[in-house]
Protein backbone atom coordinates (compact mmCIF):
# COMPACT_ATOMS: atom_id res chain seq x y z
CA UNK A 1 0.00 0.00 0.00
CA UNK A 2 2.88 2.36 0.79
CA UNK A 3 4.35 1.73 -2.68
CA UNK A 4 1.07 2.61 -4.36
CA UNK A 5 0.81 5.87 -2.35
CA UNK A 6 4.42 6.75 -3.23
CA UNK A 7 3.81 5.95 -6.88
CA UNK A 8 0.63 8.06 -6.90
CA UNK A 9 2.48 10.98 -5.25
CA UNK A 10 5.28 10.81 -7.84
CA UNK A 11 2.77 10.58 -10.68
CA UNK A 12 0.88 13.59 -9.31
CA UNK A 13 4.12 15.56 -8.96
CA UNK A 14 5.19 14.79 -12.54
CA UNK A 15 1.73 15.70 -13.86
CA UNK A 16 1.74 19.01 -12.00
CA UNK A 17 5.23 19.78 -13.33
CA UNK A 18 4.09 19.31 -16.94
CA UNK A 19 0.91 21.32 -16.42
CA UNK A 20 2.68 24.23 -14.74
CA UNK A 21 5.41 24.49 -17.38
CA UNK A 22 4.83 27.39 -19.74
CA UNK A 23 6.27 27.96 -23.15
CA UNK A 24 9.25 30.32 -23.07
CA UNK A 25 8.38 31.61 -26.53
CA UNK A 26 7.27 35.24 -26.42
CA UNK A 27 4.06 36.36 -28.09
CA UNK A 28 4.07 38.76 -31.04
CA UNK A 29 2.82 41.50 -28.71
CA UNK A 30 5.65 40.84 -26.25
CA UNK A 31 8.18 40.91 -29.11
CA UNK A 32 6.84 44.21 -30.41
CA UNK A 33 6.72 45.93 -27.02
CA UNK A 34 10.01 47.84 -27.02
CA UNK A 35 11.82 51.02 -28.02
CA UNK A 36 12.63 50.72 -31.72
CA UNK A 37 15.14 52.90 -33.59
CA UNK A 38 15.26 53.00 -37.37
CA UNK A 39 18.37 51.58 -39.01
CA UNK A 40 17.27 52.17 -42.62
CA UNK A 41 14.48 54.13 -44.26
CA UNK A 42 13.32 53.76 -47.87
CA UNK A 43 10.81 56.09 -49.49
CA UNK A 44 9.35 54.76 -52.74
CA UNK A 45 12.18 52.18 -52.82
CA UNK A 46 14.95 54.78 -52.55
CA UNK A 47 17.25 54.73 -49.51
CA UNK A 48 16.95 57.92 -47.48
CA UNK A 49 19.91 59.76 -45.94
CA UNK A 50 21.11 58.54 -42.56
CA UNK A 51 19.61 61.69 -41.04
CA UNK A 52 16.11 60.37 -41.88
CA UNK A 53 15.20 58.59 -38.66
CA UNK A 54 12.21 57.29 -36.78
CA UNK A 55 11.92 56.19 -33.16
CA UNK A 56 8.93 54.03 -32.29
CA UNK A 57 8.17 53.29 -28.65
CA UNK A 58 5.52 50.57 -28.23
CA UNK A 59 4.49 50.45 -24.58
CA UNK A 60 2.98 47.45 -22.79
CA UNK A 61 -0.01 49.69 -21.93
CA UNK A 62 -0.80 49.59 -25.71
CA UNK A 63 0.15 53.26 -26.11
CA UNK A 64 2.80 54.32 -28.61
CA UNK A 65 4.97 57.35 -29.34
CA UNK A 66 6.74 58.23 -32.60
CA UNK A 67 9.57 60.72 -33.03
CA UNK A 68 10.69 61.18 -36.63
CA UNK A 69 12.52 63.44 -39.04
CA UNK A 70 10.54 62.01 -41.98
CA UNK A 71 8.69 64.85 -43.70
CA UNK A 72 5.93 65.13 -44.37
CA UNK A 73 4.64 62.63 -41.81
CA UNK A 74 0.95 63.13 -41.17
CA UNK A 75 0.18 59.91 -39.27
CA UNK A 76 -0.58 60.38 -35.55
CA UNK A 77 2.60 60.35 -33.47
CA UNK A 78 0.86 59.11 -30.33
CA UNK A 79 -2.10 56.86 -29.64
CA UNK A 80 -3.08 53.25 -29.16
CA UNK A 81 -1.42 50.31 -30.93
CA UNK A 82 -2.46 46.72 -31.60
CA UNK A 83 -1.37 43.75 -33.66
CA UNK A 84 -3.65 41.32 -35.51
CA UNK A 85 -3.82 37.64 -34.60
CA UNK A 86 -1.85 36.70 -37.73
CA UNK A 87 1.03 38.87 -36.50
CA UNK A 88 1.52 40.60 -39.85
CA UNK A 89 -0.34 43.90 -39.26
CA UNK A 90 0.52 46.59 -36.70
CA UNK A 91 -2.16 49.22 -36.18
CA UNK A 92 -1.04 52.61 -34.88
CA UNK A 93 -4.04 54.85 -34.08
CA UNK A 94 -6.05 53.32 -36.93
CA UNK A 95 -3.19 53.30 -39.47
CA UNK A 96 -2.30 49.75 -40.50
CA UNK A 97 1.39 48.98 -41.08
CA UNK A 98 2.52 45.71 -42.66
CA UNK A 99 5.03 43.73 -40.60
CA UNK A 100 7.43 42.20 -43.12
CA UNK A 101 9.94 40.97 -40.57
CA UNK A 102 10.06 40.57 -36.79
CA UNK A 103 12.88 38.44 -35.47
CA UNK A 104 14.97 38.92 -32.36
CA UNK A 105 15.92 42.58 -32.20
CA UNK A 106 14.93 43.51 -35.77
CA UNK A 107 11.68 44.72 -37.28
CA UNK A 108 10.66 45.87 -40.77
CA UNK A 109 7.45 47.86 -41.28
CA UNK A 110 5.84 49.20 -44.44
CA UNK A 111 3.03 51.67 -45.07
CA UNK A 112 1.95 54.37 -47.48
CA UNK A 113 2.37 57.81 -45.92
CA UNK A 114 1.27 60.88 -47.84
CA UNK A 115 1.15 58.90 -51.08
CA UNK A 116 4.68 57.53 -50.70
CA UNK A 117 5.62 53.92 -49.91
CA UNK A 118 7.58 53.95 -46.67
CA UNK A 119 9.71 50.96 -45.61
CA UNK A 120 11.54 51.18 -42.30
CA UNK A 121 13.99 48.76 -40.69
CA UNK A 122 14.24 48.99 -36.91
CA UNK A 123 16.42 47.59 -34.14
CA UNK A 124 15.74 47.39 -30.41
Amino acid sequence: MIHIKSLMAILLLVTMTFISCKSDEATITENLTAEWSSTAVKIDGVASPATTVMFLHLLSSKQYEITTSITPFTHPKTGVWSVNTGGDKLTLAGNVWTIHHLEGNTLRLENVVDGKELEIDFAK
